[in-house]
């Protein structure tokens, strides 16, 4: 786990605004929560910034517990191999009962007890078994590395869907906004038909045509407010955490807003940060090296095996008196053993392990064709969102200006109620559109990040 601290680090750190204190705080933060020493967070915090929602899901999510796991896992499966280059110890007990009539007598008092026993603790050390002991170790620490890398590619994962969550909610919360303040304007056209109408400046087909517009505005708030609810559960959700007692959807806040995005990426430097930095391929890199090591330990199988051998027992004397005496003392001595024919079990194993090592360079070559793949699909959306985004900001500054000259030439008797209407719409349609474009852009941007190996 502390090899992931950098990691998580660098990138909550990279979504804050440039501010040393509140990075060194952050830094923190996201260090304390990964060693376990942090206060944990049972509910869903009520105001919730993006970093903090990115914080929580390393610490919460029950994707990352599981891969985490599956490094503990591995951690049993380096002792356990490990545990093999060290002298092995055991205890032995024996205690057999004979048939008299079985028992061979040399003469009078010299007849075997029809009884016998044995004690012994042993130790023994392999000396040399081909390097098989050294290979499987190396192996398993080369797996664990892999789920290490593994972990940081589910991390990743985890916080992109993090992003995209509150970057979901955050659309919504616009589409709020955008549809609440044409409905004010709505609101506003509607009490202005009406006075004229009452005045006698102005026909009624201005208040009835104003009332249809303003009934025609409030289905998309509606619609916008359930999508919000739903974007802020689907976080939650994410996150793997649940609501504060009492509390739902309609109480978090998010404090975040849409980040910079005048962010560029060149396709170059995004094609070799994926190249290093893709714990995918490092993962890969990683089986590689287990599938060679494990190769050299099925190799070593057919290689002699040497044991240096010692113990200290007990055993019942053979002839006696009694069956409580006993004999003691130490042995000591060497054991050699030598495959000599296996009938082609050592080759089938060998071919298995050679094909395991190909197959695992076949992975590698396919991931990183796939995340080349992935940089360069991420990057060309990631453009094509830029240009909408820029694109849409200057039809929102144009369809302001016509919403205010719509306005002025009513009031001056040069316009009709209906043109105002019309610009209203446009600029209705243009601030969608914007917030739209708002959500492409860093949605495109998040998957790319992600595609580069950053989270």
């Amino acid at each position: 786990m502390k090899r992931l601290i950098p990691f998580v680090l660098a990138g909550l750190l990279s979504l804050t605004p440039p501010d040393p204190v509140g990075n060194a705080r952050a830094a923190e933060q996201v260090v304390a929560s990964a060693t376990g020493s942090s206060r944990a967070h049972d509910k869903l915090p009520l105001a919730l910034t993006l970093p903090q929602a990115l914080e929580l899901a390393v610490r919460h999510s029950p994707v990352i517990a599981e891969a985490r796991e599956r490094i503990r896992e591995q951690e049993g499966v380096v002792i356990e191999a490990r545990a093999g280059l060290m002298p092995r110890f055991e205890a032995v007990g024996q205690y057999d009962a004979t048939d008299p009539n079985r028992i061979e007598s040399f003469g009078p008092g010299a007849t075997p007890l029809d009884q016998s026993w044995r004690t012994e603790v042993l130790i023994s050390y392999t000396v040399y078994n081909g390097g098989r002991d050294q290979a499987n170790t190396r192996a398993a620490r080369a797996t664990e590395q892999a789920a290490e890398n593994r972990m940081r590619a589910v991390v990743n994962t985890v916080m992109l869907e993090i992003a995209l969550r509150y970057f979901d909610a955050l659309l919504a919360g616009d589409r709020i906004d955008v549809q609440q303040q044409a409905l004010g304007v709505l609101e506003e056209q509607l009490t202005d038909a009406s006075n004229r109408f009452e005045a006698g400046t102005g026909p009624q087909f201005n208040v009835l045509q104003a009332e249809v517009a303003l009934a025609n505005a409030r289905p998309p708030l509606v619609r916008a407010r359930s999508q919000r609810r739903l974007a802020i559960d689907r976080l939650r959700l994410a996150i793997g955490l649940d609501y504060p007692d009492g509390a739902d959807y309609d109480q978090v806040r998010l404090l975040s807003q849409w980040p910079d995005a005048g962010v560029r990426e060149n396709l170059t430097a995004a094609l070799a940060s994926a190249m290093e930095q893709r714990p995918e391929l490092a993962a890969a890199a990683a089986d590689i090296e287990a599938a060679h090591e494990r190769y050299r330990a099925e190799i070593a199988l057919t290689r002699p095996q040497v044991d240096l051998v010692a113990g200290y027992g007990l055993q019942s004397e053979s002839f006696s008196s009694s069956p409580t005496s006993a004999l003691h003392g130490w042995t000591a001595g060497v054991r050699v053993s030598v495959p000599l024919f296996d009938l082609g079990r050592a080759r089938g194993r060998e071919i298995q392990a050679n094909s395991r090592i190909r197959q695992s360079q076949l992975t590698a070559d396919q991931a990183r064709l796939e995340i080349e793949g992935e940089v360069r699909e991420a990057w060309l959306l990631l453009e094509e969102a830029r240009e909408i985004l820029d694109t849409s900001q200057l039809v929102v500054e144009q369809a302001t200006e016509a919403l205010r000259l719509a306005r002025s030439g009513f009031e001056a008797g040069t316009a009709t109620q209906l043109e105002v209407l019309q610009s209203q719409l446009e600029l209705t349609r243009a601030r969608s559109e914007e917030v739209e474009a708002q959500h492409l852009f860093h949605t495109a941007l998040s998957r790319l990040r992600r595609a580069m190996g950053n989270p």
